[in-house]
């Protein structure tokens, strides 16, 4: 089972169980400029915050709670989390 995730602008992607997820939350500036905060590095199977008995409903809480999260481990593409519109559980 998977997770296709759309954006506001009309994108979407697909998280599947196996899928690397990363999420930060962004810091207010300190003297050395502007950061973000790491808060979680996992997939569906190997982490148990994500491990809830419907892949969506742990996505739908680390989304709720981030700023920032981004699929795979080359952090190519960062998504705003706010940008979400609906999360759709998918058979594939």
């Amino acid at each position: 089972m998977s997770v296709k995730v759309h954006f506001s602008n009309g994108e979407s992607i697909v998280i599947s169980k196996e899928t690397r997820i990363s999420a930060w939350n962004s810091l207010d500036k300190d003297p050395d400029g502007y950061y973000a905060e790491g808060v979680f590095s996992g997939s569906n199977i190997d982490s148990p915050d994500l491990g809830t008995s419907y892949q969506h409903i742990g996505l739908m809480g680390l989304f709720g709670s981030t700023d920032w999260f981004a699929i795979g481990l080359d952090f190519k593409n960062t998504y705003k989390t706010s940008a979400i519109v609906s999360l759709e559980e998918t058979p594939w």
